[in-house]
């Protein structure tokens, strides 16, 4: 006996539905030439013709040596999800009736060929057959690469997502624009650089969690957020407000500006956590944080003035250290205590 072989067409966009009216699947030479002559006739410069004219020629080669079947798939003009599940469930259908195993897969482009995965799990593909027309092959290589390359989620955010929020700042603010935006790149830098995405999203997340289950901690979490940019503003006004002439200087009037208002925007972050626990020991270790976030403002406000104001001496930087350790300390051993 001869050995069956299936020479498949796909139409992934539906072409041949929208031209000829004619629905996959479309079995059989005479079947496949009508649709094909009617797809050339309905619109000449579409390969889907051309495609099922090779898939033809290929089955007049073989039917001496094999038993070959033609066969056409159609898909939906909505291309992705949608259409594969159509092409998936007509495929199904096929091999029920046929039974065939292996396939010859004729295709006009890297378009139809995203559907090789769907196929292999179902198929033993044994060739593929590219028809594209040659000066148009770079050009339509190239164009699916680009829109692969767009529709991939992380990039898409970069390559589209960043141009659009530069756009819309310049749009927005003119000239200054652009010191807001360098600002942005800086921090997505400095976050990728040290790798903080994955606290941010834990962040991120828990705001969500907050949202839709309706909690109160969204309201501490959303205002610690507010307030935060609140603190960067003074820190940026009390820099040009001190007239600071080097980095450093400039550097040290920012946190003495801004230090002690960054701390309330974590205590009301924190306390958002708070009123959200469920294991009342865990509380302590909340306030553990705070003592420890007070602490570390506490020394870094005296060391910004200290910078600022070097008449003011180190003996006030020691004493700032001491009475924040002795505040940590306190929080730790309150903790181990409960616990």
């Amino acid at each position: 006996m001869k050995e069956r072989i299936l020479i498949l067409c796909i139409d992934r966009d539906n072409d041949i539905g929208e031209k000829t009216k004619h629905n996959g699947p479309i079995i059989g030479r005479d079947k496949n030439l009508k649709v094909a002559t009617d797809l050339a006739l309905a619109d000449p410069t579409d390969s889907d013709a051309n495609t099922i004219f090779e898939a033809i020629r290929i089955y007049d080669e073989l039917k001496k040596e094999k038993k070959p079947e033609v066969v056409t798939l159609t898909g939906d003009k909505e291309v992705g999800i949608k259409s594969d599940e159509i092409i998936s469930k007509q495929l199904d259908k096929l091999m029920k009736k046929t039974k065939i195993k292996k396939a010859i897969l004729v295709t006009d482009g890297l378009e139809d060929e995203h559907l090789i995965p769907i196929l292999h799990g179902k198929l033993d593909i044994i060739s593929v057959r590219r028809v594209i027309m040659k000066q148009s092959e770079r050009l339509e290589g190239m164009y699916y690469m680009i829109h692969d390359f767009i529709e991939n989620p992380k990039m898409s955010k970069i390559f589209l997502g960043v141009p659009a929020l530069a756009l819309l700042l310049y749009a927005l603010f003119g000239s200054t624009g652009w010191r807001i935006i360098l600002g942005l790149i800086g921090v997505y830098l400095l976050i990728k650089g040290f790798k903080f995405e994955e606290p941010i999203q834990r962040v991120l997340e828990e705001m969500q969690t907050s949202l839709t289950k309706r909690k109160a901690s969204f309201f501490f979490y959303t205002a610690a957020i507010l307030v935060f940019f609140v603190g960067f503003k003074t820190g940026y006004d009390f820099m040009y407000t001190i007239a600071a002439v080097d980095m450093l200087e400039k550097i040290s009037a920012f946190i003495k500006g801004s230090v002690y208002i960054f701390f309330l925007a974590s205590l009301i972050a924190t306390s958002g956590k708070i009123i959200s626990v469920e294991n009342k020991k865990q509380i302590f270790k909340y306030i553990t944080f705070i003592a420890l976030s007070f602490s570390l403002s506490f020394v870094a406000s005296e060391t910004a003035s200290i910078v600022l104001v070097p008449e003011l001496g180190l003996f006030r930087l020691f004493v700032a250290i001491a009475f924040g350790f002795l505040i940590v300390l306190a929080s730790i051993l309150l903790e181990r205590k409960i616990e």
